[in-house]
């Protein structure tokens, strides 16, 4: 079975706090912010098995337990709730290798939303923003001193 651990209870909590997940309905009309060690590139996890950093890794592990609690809480469609997924931490920290060896410049929350997906989860689609286009040319010019 999956421990929550405290800082991970923290991260939920906080999370439920800040409102930053909502029903599924919602979900495409409204700017997601993901912040932590889920933003971290794949190839950043694989250095720290290999640089046995058991620490950053733990703490990783920390933050998609909070990650899945959270879509545990929110992830709905509609009014009906989605599977709760379980996992322990050995067998997710398997999967993010798994997956992170495959997808070195992915990011971990990516990783973690595709493995919450495999095992029954809600799916769930993060696409960062497109950048704003820049202003026509006309409005680049910079005005002359005569």
């Amino acid at each position: 079975m999956f421990k929550i651990f405290p800082a991970a209870a923290l991260l939920a909590a906080l999370l439920l706090a800040s409102g930053i997940f909502g029903p599924a309905a919602n979900a495409q009309s409204r700017d997601v912010r993901v912040g932590g060690l889920g933003i971290r590139k794949c190839v950043e996890w694989q250095q720290w098995k290999q640089q046995n950093n058991g620490e950053v890794r733990a703490l990783a592990l920390e933050w998609a337990a909070g990650f899945i609690a959270g879509h545990n809480v929110y992830g709905r469609n509609g009014g009906e709730p989605v599977n709760s997924v379980v996992a322990e931490s050995a067998v997710l920290a398997t999967l993010l290798d798994s997956y992170c060896q495959k997808n070195p410049e992915q990011r971990i929350l990516s990783g973690v939303m595709e493995i919450t997906q495999s095992l029954g989860g809600m799916k769930t689609q993060v696409a960062p923003k497109k950048p704003a286009s820049p202003p026509p040319a006309s409005e680049n010019k910079v005005p002359r001193e005569s």
